[in-house]
């Protein structure tokens, strides 16, 4: 049954204004090798100071892994016989094991229209290239694989895991050439990433969870994928869409670009309840996120979003 749409869903059904060329125009090759060059020092000094240590403990593995039966030796633990090898070669054995380190990340990027906006600075997409691509590099320096897949209406990119972090930087140099655009279809890139994720995995969604079909469909299938693998969700949104009453200066509010750019002509008042409104979705969002099994956190443009990720890690080694 389809949900209720909040006042702030039905505000966002209204007009979309033209977003201007400049706006959509692809990037050079120089614009992106900046770009990834600007991701990688950032990346390496995140991983540097607290990142890499937070990941590694935060995403552990699958636990212990069989190698081999050794025959028994006096002072080892005798939980590590293996009864049945023991009875059928009639000498006592042992099973050994080593920790299973590696693991697949997937990492599913939002490139639809809606990750195009940016009131000032960098675009809701661009903060999502450059989480991905820390938390790539991050998985990479714990040697585990890294896979991506870019959606919008439907997986427009799709980059097997491997492993090292070139294949990590040559991800992050096809995302930043791909143009935000199309409708936000989550549930078809979910249940993509639950086909291709044969063994159980880390994937990570980073989206802004806007969608424009009815906003039910896609619990479903996080609910499925979080029951089979370690689901982590980092929901992105522009500084001034949760900060509506400091930008009404000009009287006009817009949100979202080409996929949900919506205008409303306000006074002080009327975008404090907007933004009582706002808040109330963003909490919404985030517990609608987690009863579908998996963590989640909210991060907006202007954020120092690694400290932020440090604390779901942190959050995540707790439980554990």
């Amino acid at each position: 049954m389809p949900r209720t749409r909040s006042r702030l869903q039905r505000f966002r059904d209204w007009a979309v204004p033209p977003v201007p060329d400049a706006e959509n125009s692809a990037p050079t090759l120089e614009d992106v090798r900046r770009q990834v060059r600007h991701i990688e020092i950032r990346a390496r000094r995140a991983l540097r100071d607290v990142m890499a240590g937070e990941y590694r403990t935060a995403f552990r593995g699958r636990g212990l892994e069989f190698a081999e039966l050794q025959p028994y030796n006096a002072g080892d633990d005798v939980r590590s016989i293996d009864w049945k090898a023991t009875a059928r070669l009639r000498s006592p054995v042992v099973r050994r094991y080593v920790e299973e380190r590696e693991q697949t990340i997937l990492i599913l990027v939002d490139v639809s229209g809606s990750m195009g906006y940016a009131a000032s600075g960098p675009s809701v997409r661009d903060r999502a290239v450059e989480i991905a691509g820390v938390l790539g590099l991050a998985a990479a320096s714990a040697n585990d694989l890294v896979g991506v897949a870019a959606f919008a209406t439907d997986v427009l990119l799709a980059v097997p895991p491997a492993k090292g972090s070139t294949h990590v930087l040559r991800i992050l140099r096809d995302l930043l050439t791909l143009e935000a655009a199309g409708r936000t279809e989550l549930g078809r890139a979910l249940r993509y990433a639950g086909r291709v994720m044969r063994k159980r995995g880390v994937v990570i969604v980073v989206s802004d969870f806007v969608m424009t079909h009815p906003d039910h469909v896609w619990e479903p299938a996080l609910a499925q994928l979080s029951r089979r693998h370690d689901v982590v969700a980092v929901c992105l949104r522009d500084a001034r869409e949760t900060s509506i009453v400091t930008s009404t200066q000009s009287a006009i509010v817009q949100w979202g670009g080409s996929e949900r750019g919506d205008v409303l002509l306000a006074d002080e008042r009327i975008s404090r309840i907007q933004q009582d409104e706002l808040d109330a979705e963003r909490q919404q969002m985030l517990t609608r996120l987690r009863q579908c099994g998996c963590d989640a956190v909210m991060i907006t443009t202007d954020d120092d979003w690694a400290p932020t990720l440090v604390g779901l890690f942190r959050q995540r080694r707790r439980r554990q």
